[in-house]
């Protein structure tokens, strides 16, 4: 089978028992887990759990402490300076963004940078975390190079993803959440695994030349940014956010905690919280998003297309699909997590399904 559905709660407990087995609290391994599992209840497998036993190698070998405490270095009414200390990455987030909220509530904008930390899954689970308080969330993050930048050759920036979400009225949340480059590397990974071209314009070579073969990602090859000149633009400013003034590490500074487990990432990230209330109140600000959201859906369609969506509309429509039937788990997935539930020594509450 290709697939297979298994209950979110039960996923859950069986990601927060596999990161206890690190050495990390109860209370941090269930946040930890939950966020992970709500990147596969949104159908994003790529930062869900088949990223967790990654995670636990780092944990294992020293790449990321599970003991670390967040210090805030500098902070102010409305903002804060955080060092992860070479933490859980999403722990990293999920309390940055606490920490955002929370001066947005007092001072109607909350802006934390963390350095230090690791990668912390998907940045839309942070900036939701803003949405459901009532207020537009952002969160950037840097990451090891994979890209090129325009008129560059080889591996120069991350694709340094950035996400931003705002609450709505009748409708759910708007969510935005991209990388900037034009596919994830994990595409291109699969292209050659099925011994199948990629586009073109997808990426170069390590020489700088296109390229249609994917093997070449491999042996040192770049993504390219979206629209170009545009994309590596965005890419810079993400570095500038969540890299520079957060005092994380830079481009190839950074380690990639795939390939070097035991050494932490230097990852930085931005977290901003806008509080909707100081500018107008919620209900309001719902109803216009409402309004808003009315406008696309309702917009004159292309020949082809039968609905037009929202940014984050499939992932909320996943999300609420996942809750009454299951979370989807690829068969390489699944199998991923049977190995490492006999690594660490605990059940598997999923066997004989596949």
């Amino acid at each position: 089978m290709e697939s297979i559905r298994v209950d979110a709660g039960q996923l859950i407990s069986f990601c927060t028992e596999a990161l206890s087995q690190t050495g990390l609290s109860a209370d941090d391994a269930k946040v930890t887990a939950e966020i992970i599992v709500e990147c596969d209840m949104r159908e994003v497998a790529s930062h869900g759990v088949v990223a967790l036993p990654h995670y636990i190698r780092q944990m294992q070998e020293g790449g990321i402490d599970v003991k670390a405490e967040p210090t805030i270095e500098r902070e102010g009414p409305a903002y804060a300076l955080v060092n992860a200390n070479a933490g859980v990455g999403h722990l990293s987030g999920y309390k940055a963004t606490k920490l955002a909220v929370k001066k947005a509530k007092e001072a109607g904008i909350g802006v934390v940078a963390v350095k230090n930390s690791n990668h912390y899954g998907a940045g839309a689970s942070y900036a939701l975390m803003c949405a459901r308080e009532g207020m537009i969330g952002e969160a950037f993050s840097n990451a090891p190079p994979t890209m090129s930048v325009t008129g560059g050759r080889g591996r120069n920036i991350g694709n340094n993803p950035y996400a931003m979400a705002a609450p709505a009225g009748r409708h759910d949340p708007v969510v935005l959440d991209m990388a900037m480059s034009v596919v994830a590397a994990g595409k291109i990974v699969n292209y050659a695994t099925a011994g199948q071209p990629i586009p073109e314009g997808w990426m170069l070579t390590k020489d700088g030349l296109h390229t249609t073969n994917p093997d070449d990602f491999m042996a040192g090859g770049a993504l390219l940014p979206f629209g170009g000149y545009k994309g590596y633009g965005l890419a810079m400013f993400v570095e500038i956010l969540a890299g520079v003034l957060s005092g994380a590490g830079l481009t190839d500074e950074m380690i990639s905690w795939r390939l070097k487990p035991d050494v932490p990432t230097l990852t930085g990230h931005f977290i901003q919280a806008i509080n909707i209330e100081a500018f107008m109140p919620l209900d309001e600000f719902k109803a216009r998003m409402d309004r808003l959201i009315d406008k696309m859906h309702n917009a004159p369609k292309a020949p082809g297309c039968e609905r037009i969506y929202v940014p984050g509309e499939l992932e909320n429509n996943a999300f609420k699909r996942a809750q009454e039937e299951g979370v989807i788990l690829a068969k390489g997935t699944f199998d991923g997590l049977v190995k490492m539930a006999v690594d660490l020594g605990i059940d598997f509450p999923f066997e004989g399904q596949a």
